[in-house]
């Protein structure tokens, strides 16, 4: 009987949790990534939690939504032209209460409108849809600017995406919107310390207050291997060009990119509202080749 209480319906779709995309686009590269996260002080039917709750016997039990313990993504990434990437994520996730299970299967296409060489702006549009795996949960679109500033050994990446839900159990009256922000400062060649923050408005027509959203913030520090630096002193990896030798082929422009590089990621974040879990600690790692 009190499994029977117990439930989570799909109602809100997890995007990729955590996750901050960069502008730059390397033709030919392909890059495995893996993201995760795991919760505590979990909200009260929050956080976005989906998939099912099994009962004693192995069957499936209905009631309401239960918050995310853990989200664990698996993205590919493959730049096909000079300009346009392509990836996929698998997402997964673990409810509280609840087994490791699959949630989305995301398909997105970007491209790169402006391309920066060290100090400078990059800018890049991405639009991907993810399929929902869980029962009664809708798929969702979801589409917006990536934006870097580079200063020296210092750059500022934002994402800003809106979101609209698809098909027949889509709840939302109109856009989602999400955002994340990393400002991250290198001070070697192989390691960098930053601050990076994250929120969500499911439905803009029903934002409600602050402290009804999902908001929060917190440290990271970084690891990488494989960015060379160019003679200007800025990391190749930040520096990239469509070029061998830069615009023009000559000889004066950013390093050429390392055939393989590897970077690593491992933060806190924070809570700033009710609807969000009090912490989290992420973890992510690129393998690129």
């Amino acid at each position: 009987m009190a499994a029977g209480v117990l439930t989570l319906v799909g109602t809100k779709p997890l995007l990729a949790e955590f996750e901050i995309q960069e502008s730059s686009v390397e033709k030919g590269e392909v890059e495995l990534e893996y993201r995760g996260a795991y919760h505590w002080g979990l909200p009260k039917g929050g956080e976005g939690g989906t998939g099912v709750l099994d009962d004693d016997e192995g069957g499936e039990v209905e009631g309401e939504e239960v918050p995310l313990r853990q989200s664990h993504d698996f993205e590919m990434q493959l730049g096909i032209t000079e300009r346009w990437m392509f990836s996929t994520t698998f997402g997964t996730v673990v409810p509280e209460g609840g087994n490791w299970q699959a949630e989305s299967v995301e398909l997105e296409v970007q491209y790169e409108l402006i391309e920066r060489k060290g100090n400078g702006v990059g800018l890049a549009f991405q639009a991907g849809y993810g399929w929902a795996t869980q029962g009664e949960t809708a798929n969702e679109v979801e589409f917006g600017p990536i934006v870097e500033l580079g200063l020296g050994k210092f750059l500022l990446t934002t994402n800003t995406f809106f979101s609209d839900q698809q098909g027949e159990f889509a709840e939302a009256e109109s856009l989602g919107f999400e955002y994340a922000w990393r400002a991250e400062y290198d001070f070697s060649k192989s390691w960098g310390v930053g601050v990076e923050m994250f929120g969500e408005v499911e439905d803009l027509a029903n934002a409600g207050s602050f402290d009804d959203q999902e908001h929060s913030i917190g440290p990271t520090i970084f690891f990488k291997l494989g960015e060379e630096r160019d003679e200007e002193g800025d990391y190749a990896g930040e520096a990239r060009s469509h070029t061998e030798g830069g615009d023009d082929g000559d000889d004066n422009g950013a390093t050429k990119a390392p055939e393989m590089e590897f970077s690593m990621n491992v933060g806190l974040q924070f809570g700033l509202t009710d609807m969000t879990s009090e912490g989290a600690v992420k973890f992510q790692a690129e393998f690129a080749f």
